[in-house]
């Protein structure tokens, strides 16, 4: 099955194309250049340099959010394009649940004895975006508490009692300018690790796309994106200054 995946939940947002367990390749964007001029050529581009043409593509996969807003509505609207053109069906991949796997897969081997994966980025306007994942015995990632947005200090008020019981990794973005907060508020009564790696999203949602496979694909049409909030021109102008 080749999937090609696509990630604009990011400012730089990435490119990934995967086939029989497989990374073939994949690659980021330029930050400085808005994904609305950079795609579909980013998708062609990298579909060219490894001989592959658009309508061999099996399955597209999309980061859904939280993120950018312009950039995740950018970014559905190219897939459901070419998936609509192609008559392709499309994965839809949280982005929280794609730093949740990458932050696991970074871990490994060491993640054997971790119980809950927590991404943790940064959603400017003095928020992050965090969400807790739970890991079983087979490495097998589930959502245990889903995407929202707030302060570092509310969101870990609000997270605490799930995470004080068991051994957690908090990993994303925004974990450096959390490490202190993270530890007095949780670190002395559970295990914590923190990663501060920010990967490209793209190879992760290729990955998870394969391994759900291809029942699991819907119509281009029912994708949606996960904003958690109101897109910043919405809130009233008292909130936004």
């Amino acid at each position: 099955m080749i999937v090609l995946a696509l990630d604009t939940a990011t400012r730089e947002g990435s490119v990934a194309l995967r086939s029989a367990d497989t990374l073939l390749g994949w690659s980021t964007g330029d930050p400085e250049r808005p994904h609305g001029e950079r795609l579909p050529g980013e998708l062609l581009a990298l579909l060219s340099v490894h001989e592959t043409d658009l309508c061999e593509v099996e399955i597209f996969a999309v980061c859904t959010g939280p993120g950018s807003f312009t950039g995740l509505r950018v970014g559905l609207a190219t897939i459901q394009g070419v998936a609509l053109a192609t008559g392709r069906p499309v994965i839809a991949v949280p982005t929280l649940e794609a730093l949740a796997h990458a932050g696991l897969e970074q871990l490994a081997p060491q993640a054997q004895r971790l119980t809950l994966i927590v991404p943790w980025m940064d959603a400017y306007r003095g928020e992050v975006f965090g969400a807790v994942y739970r890991v079983n015995h087979e490495g097998v990632v589930t959502e245990h508490h889903p995407a929202a947005v707030g302060t570092t200090d509310v969101l870990l008020q609000e997270l605490a009692p799930i995470l004080k019981a068991s051994p957690v990794l908090f990993v994303g973005n925004a974990v450096e300018g959390a490490r202190v907060a993270i530890a007095n508020t949780i670190g002395v009564e559970a295990e914590v690790q923190m990663l501060e790696s920010m990967p490209s999203f793209a190879p992760t949602v290729a990955l998870i796309a394969e391994a759900r496979g291809a029942d699991t694909a819907v119509s281009p049409h029912a994708i949606r994106p996960v904003y958690v909030r109101r897109p910043y021109s919405e809130l009233p102008s008292g909130q936004r200054k």
